[in-house]
């Protein structure tokens, strides 16, 4: 999280949070104060549009609910990814602790054992005495065996665990690049993929294409047919935007409506009709809702398209693929525009 507001702004958001926290009568936690804030500052605008909707069904904010966005929205992922490796690793550590003092003990039990038994060895034993000797020797030879069997069973309990860590250390990176709604890339995932597949186009020389994709008019799909809708309609055009690309191609999702495809390995003309097959592919599909069966209108893209040239920064490339988009959007949306 990165804040540059203004002080006056920041008052003002601080005010705006405060009224919330008092209205829906939570606490003033840094947790809860964090959501509000963002949820004051318009800045979120995912954030504040999931909270719009909590609040449309009549729900009451929780713990739970709070955890819920700021985790989704707020934190990056890494920070509940790193907890929860922190807590696993601490019971990792908790355990060998125990079983070396365990094992610790029981050596030091036998050196004194053992010790006294030397002790015992005088010219006088009997026959008796050594055979009782011998039996207490292998008694603390099989406890001692019994011990390290133990202890060896535990530092394979602990190597268990530890590969289990890491697996699911993979999972939570995995997971912290994705967008929930659609289980596509979000935007931390797509821009650590775009800077990969830049970093790979100066090293090669090879080609690199960004197209960029938004849903036109996707708030009238919302006011019209509700939030639920246009869910679904998201989870489409994720699906469909997956389906009309291959191999290394990546789609993300970097916005609300707003997505992205990098095209490693593909020049601007066949971005281009890339792109212009896919805003078809949308402007013929005929859409219904699932239980009703209503037609939806027409559901349809704009697109803009551009290439990356070489050592650019990744700003400069977005920021020209952004501007095409727009070009798009001013000349009548549902368009194909290159730059």
């Amino acid at each position: 999280m990165h804040y540059d507001d203004s002080i006056t702004d920041s008052r003002r958001y601080l005010r705006l949070a405060l009224e919330r926290l008092g209205r829906y009568n939570l606490p003033t936690d840094p947790l809860n104060y964090c959501i509000w804030y963002e949820y004051a500052s318009g800045k979120n605008g995912p954030l504040n549009i999931a909270i719009d909707r909590f609040l449309e069904t009549g729900g009451s904010f929780s713990v739970a609910i709070s955890k819920r966005l700021y985790s989704q929205f707020i934190s990056d992922g890494t920070e509940t990814a790193t907890l929860l490796v922190r807590q696993a690793l601490n019971k990792v550590f908790a355990e060998l602790g125990g079983a070396i003092r365990t094992t610790r003990q029981n050596f030091s039990r036998s050196e004194n054992t053992l010790e006294s038994i030397n002790e015992a060895l005088t010219p006088t034993l009997t026959e008796a005495d050594v055979e009782a000797i011998v039996a207490r020797i292998r008694q603390e030879i099989q406890r001692l065996e019994s011990s390290s069997s133990t202890f060896k069973g535990q530092l394979t309990q602990a190597t268990r665990e530890i590969d289990q860590l890491k697996s699911k250390m993979a999972q939570y990176r995995q997971e912290a690049l994705k967008d929930p709604l659609t289980q596509i890339a979000n935007r931390r995932g797509f821009e650590e993929a775009l800077l990969r597949a830049m970093q790979a186009a100066n090293a090669t020389g090879d080609s690199l294409c960004l197209i960029m994709c938004d849903i036109d008019h996707f708030k009238k799909i919302n006011d019209t047919h509700g939030h639920l809708v246009g869910d679904n309609v998201l989870r489409m055009v994720s699906a469909t935007l997956k389906e009309c690309t291959k191999g290394k191609d990546l789609v993300g999702r970097i916005g609300g409506e707003e997505f992205a495809i990098i095209l490693p390995d593909t020049p601007p003309d066949g971005a281009m009709t890339l792109a212009e097959n896919i805003r078809r592919t949308f402007a013929e599909m005929d859409l219904k809702k699932k239980h009703s069966g209503e037609r939806l209108e027409d559901v349809t893209l704009s697109f803009g398209v551009t290439g990356y040239r070489q050592r650019e920064a990744a700003d400069a490339f977005l920021n020209r693929a952004d501007k095409a988009l727009y070009a798009s959007k001013e000349n009548g949306r549902n368009r194909v525009s290159r730059l």
